[in-house]
């Protein structure tokens, strides 16, 4: 028997067809293979770009968002953080709010122990013989003699309860009408001259010969005077009113703001305030009267005395 013929090559030294095919899929075998390591290539690339991309961000944003953002899951974490942050901040507000309302209470209790225990609570005004027997030991006159001068020079501007029977505290309004009332009360003391019954009481309570009075002084200090509702200046527990300032010369009227006083009180308070430093000596030396001489000189014209009801023996303290 005779062998099968073999087949014979194609012409022009072309491979066989199933060599053909084998050559064709170990190369498409060497092409998927190149691709599959190329698409590895590019994730570790795109991974890479991502990192740094995340680091970039990470190294602006704020350190709390970083650390955070640095433990995993950092937006979660960073929104936690920042709810617990206002949360904190709304807690301590609301702790502050809460202290600010109990110190509330506490302030009005001391204002209104203040007030029972300020003297001008519980001050009564002296009689006008009390006051003359006081002022006969600094005049050096008799107490008749004083008393008899004092019922002449008497002053009815000066001459009030204080602080009255007050129902509401004093007003811009009546601090208005006060000033009104003192000036025009000034004006007319000042058209009087030497024959003015301030400027004899306040010659015989200084002892001086001849004093200079600055009436338009005493007027500007009147015009210019002021409440104080906030205790800036005094506590207000032993007057109502006050001159008050760097020197005698640079002095400014105040009145507390706060407790209640009439219209009449409140405009004696003022004109008591404005003759402090207004009469001055003429000779040399101190020209300022001491402020124990105006207040002898303001009770020869009617200024009330008070006087601390717990005390023994009376007070030369005024308004």
């Amino acid at each position: 028997l005779k062998p099968p013929p073999q087949p014979s090559p194609p012409k022009g030294g072309e491979p066989s067809r199933p060599m053909a095919v084998a050559r064709r899929a170990a190369r498409g075998q060497r092409r998927s293979s190149a691709g599959v390591a190329a698409g590895e290539e590019d994730k570790d690339q795109r991974r890479r770009r991502s990192s740094r991309r995340a680091a970039g961000a990470e190294a602006k944003a704020p350190k709390k968002h970083r650390g955070a953002a640095g433990a995993g899951n950092g937006k979660r974490k960073s929104t936690r953080a920042g709810g617990s942050g206002s949360k904190q901040q709304d807690a301590r507000r609301k702790r502050a709010q809460d202290q600010k309302k109990r110190a509330e209470p506490e302030k009005k209790r001391r204002r209104r122990e203040e007030a029972e225990s300020s003297i001008t609570e519980t001050a009564r005004q002296l009689s006008d013989e009390d006051v003359a027997g006081a002022l006969s030991f600094f005049v050096r006159k008799p107490p008749s003699e004083v008393l008899r001068l004092m019922r002449r020079w008497c002053k009815p501007i000066l001459k009030a309860p204080i602080p009255g029977l007050a129902v509401r505290r004093p007003t811009k309004g009546m601090l208005k009408a006060a000033k009104g009332a003192v000036l025009r009360f000034y004006a007319r003391e000042q058209a009087l001259g030497i024959r003015s019954d301030i400027v004899k009481a306040f010659l015989l309570a200084s002892g001086e010969h001849a004093l200079r009075f600055d009436w338009p002084g005493a007027m500007g200090r009147v015009h210019r005077a002021r409440f104080d509702n906030r205790q800036e200046i005094n506590l207000w527990t032993e007057c109502f009113a006050m001159t008050s300032g760097d020197s005698n010369a640079l002095s400014e009227i105040y009145v507390c703001g706060t407790k209640k006083i009439t219209l009449r009180a409140l405009t004696s308070l003022i004109c008591h305030e404005g003759m402090h430093n207004f009469a001055r000596r003429v000779r040399p030396g101190n020209s300022f009267l001491a402020e124990d001489i105006e207040h002898i000189a303001m009770a020869l014209i009617g200024d009330p005395q008070l006087v601390h009801d717990e005390e023994e023996s009376p007070s030369g303290a005024t308004t």
